[in-house]
């Protein structure tokens, strides 16, 4: 008799379903955190720190004060007292300036430290559900648990959000190992995104904080921008040094237009945090790598009649309007800032309304408290009619200015964080503050580490350009990321790695060209954020910060695959180091989560 082995389970089934897996791993993860603040809360159910509890409920009396009067209005009122404490515990540290920004606007001048992204979406959402005649009677209350609570929401799913256009970005890309075959790309994107979920970042990622917003926005642009990489047309030749590769190509106004959604994008995370802003590399280098290339062509008068200097054109202008959507997400709140704050931008703004014809009329009540400035002094054009000629101007040059607002770059958020908590250049550098860094070392560690490993990648020169003709290319369809072709953009184990100019039977093509720049921006970037947070950041920060970087996830990831089974002995032992190495990386980033997420929910540091 014949007994045939029953079939086991393949791990197949997490990649056929991977909405499925990445949604059922973000709720696991999710659930343990929470049980971690759950039992912080039941430990000690009341805080280092009151302050969230005096903003979120009124009081900072423990839940041991509520008594049981044996009918069970007692358990009820426990029950409920246990919920609000809950939301107290996640609105620590800096989230309670988000709460309180987001239910009374931005009144103290500290307050501008943190971005406007997630106090906007809060007040929004919270206006939207008020307009739908949804019943929120807390919305009227002096209290912000509404508010605290649609910001863990909005957190929670930007996170999960985040996750999901990670796990396409990561199929889109020609990364490492993600040509070998189509299961294989499925279960890099899928170990990629489940790498973000349990980011070491923990907590950060679900309280009333701008990382995971600013992740989600990050993710969307670099999936913005590689689409317009794959929007031109892939038969579009570039020139690298002294070789002119083809004559056909075609800079698309799909392109375009997928790379003004891409600055859109990383202008909101920008809005979010202000070290989005670094998002905007990929732009300036890429105007810096056609200019110079159309540099090249006309110096050595090659490619005269080809190049198509309109669509050249339309390309620098969508980039030139990408890297402005991505400032203006720092430079929009802080111009705001300065209109309210300084003397110079209310005289600014009065004046266009006096110039326009409107009389206006400042009474006492709109100046003169905290509350109209943030810091004490009395408000521009407090008592004054705009209509008495001269009253507004020398009311303007007696008031007391903010030195912030008489700089060369007038920043608010610059001059608050240097004023209120010490960041600078250097200043961090003191002996109290050696364990911190200590602590911020293996993240750093990690981003230096895998941008550097794509950075030093054999490739040809930054300054290559594309260079194509004038005769209109017919439309061709990028491969799809489930079927890779012969004629995919070449990959190592380290990255991806653009193929060698030298090689004439491997041409250069724009596209591959781009998604270089594109690569190499991401690794760039990580290398900044690190350097910054070693010299100006609190360098504690960087774990929570690197989590809207997708290039050191990629890296971690391609370490836990490995490479092809077709190995020499000598490379099987290396493989497998790496591998070891990057379990214990995650290792790492769960042991921090669980140990952060302690800490944080009982007002602790780091922070």
């Amino acid at each position: 008799m014949t007994t045939t082995t029953p079939p086991r389970k393949s791990s197949g089934s997490a990649l056929a379903h991977p909405h499925k897996t990445i949604l059922k791993s973000f709720l696991l993860w999710k659930l343990f955190l929470l049980l971690i603040a759950v039992g912080s809360t039941l430990v000690n159910d009341r805080a280092y720190d009151t302050s969230a509890d005096l903003l979120l409920v009124g009081n900072d009396q423990p839940l041991s004060s509520v008594k049981d009067d044996g009918n069970g209005a007692g358990v009820a009122e426990l029950l409920s007292n246990f919920g609000k404490r809950l939301v107290t515990r996640f609105t620590s540290w800096d989230a309670i300036y988000f709460v309180s920004a987001a239910k009374r606007g931005y009144v103290y001048e500290q307050e501008w430290a943190f971005g406007t992204g997630l106090v906007v979406c809060v007040r929004g959402v919270l206006n939207a559900l008020q307009t739908l005649g949804l019943p929120l009677s807390l919305a009227t209350s002096p209290t912000a648990l509404t508010e605290a609570t649609i910001a863990l929401l909005l957190s929670n799913a930007s996170h999960l959000l985040a996750s999901l256009i990670l796990y396409y970005l990561t199929l889109l890309l020609p990364l490492s190992g993600s040509n070998s075959s189509p299961q294989k790309r499925r279960k890099l994107a899928l170990l990629t995104s489940l790498l973000h979920i349990f980011s070491p970042a923990g907590l950060f990622l679900s309280a009333p904080y701008a990382e995971s917003s600013c992740a989600l926005f990050s993710f969307l642009g670099w999936w913005f921008y590689a689409q317009s990489c794959f929007s031109d047309q892939d038969d579009t030749t570039a020139i690298s040094g002294n070789s002119e590769r083809g004559e056909r190509g075609s800079l698309t106004l799909k392109g375009d237009l997928h790379l003004l959604l891409a600055g859109l994008s990383f202008g909101l995370a920008t809005l979010f945090r202000s070290n989005g802003i670094l998002n905007g590399l990929p732009f300036a280098w890429e105007v810096l790598s056609i200019l110079s290339g159309l540099v090249i062509t006309t110096s050595e008068g090659r490619g005269r009649g080809k190049f198509p200097l309109l669509k050249t054109l339309r390309r620098l202008i969508a980039l030139g309007l990408g890297g402005i959507f991505v400032a203006a997400g720092s430079i929009v709140p802080q111009t705001v800032a300065w209109l309210r704050y300084c003397p110079s931008g209310s005289l600014w703004l009065l004046n266009k309304f006096l110039s326009s014809g409107f009389e206006v009329e400042v009474s006492e009540t709109s100046g003169g408290s905290g509350s109209a400035r943030g810091y004490g002094s009395s408000g521009v054009g407090a008592g004054v009619n705009a209509g008495a000629g001269g009253g507004l101007e020398e009311l303007v040059a007696q008031d007391e200015a903010r030195e912030w607002c008489a700089a060369v770059v007038p920043s608010i958020y610059t001059f608050v964080q240097k004023h209120y908590w010490n960041v600078g250049f250097l200043r961090y550098w003191t002996l109290p503050n050696i364990p911190l860094f200590l602590l911020a070392a293996p993240m750093l560690a990690i981003l230096v580490k895998s941008a550097l490993d794509q950075l030093s990648q054999q490739s040809f020169t930054a300054t290559a350009t594309v260079a194509i003709n004038s005769v209109d290319a017919k439309s061709t369809s990028f491969t799809s990321p489930d079927t890779p072709s012969s004629g995919s953009i070449k990959s190592d184990e380290a990255g991806f790695i653009p193929p060698n100019p030298d090689d004439e039977s491997s041409p250069t093509t724009a596209q591959q060209q781009r998604i270089q720049i594109l690569m190499r921006s991401a690794a760039a970037e990580q290398v900044l954020l690190a350097v910054l947070a070693v010299s100006t950041y609190h360098v504690q920060i960087i774990t929570r910060i690197s989590s809207g970087y997708p290039l050191w996830y990629w890296w971690l990831a391609q370490l836990l695959i490995g490479g092809d089974g077709d190995m020499q002995q000598q490379q099987k032992k290396q493989q497998q180091k790496k591998k070891q190495l990057g379990k214990g990386i995650v290792v790492f980033m769960v042991m921090y989560a669980a140990i952060q997420g302690v800490l944080f929910t009982s007002f602790l540091p780091p922070a």
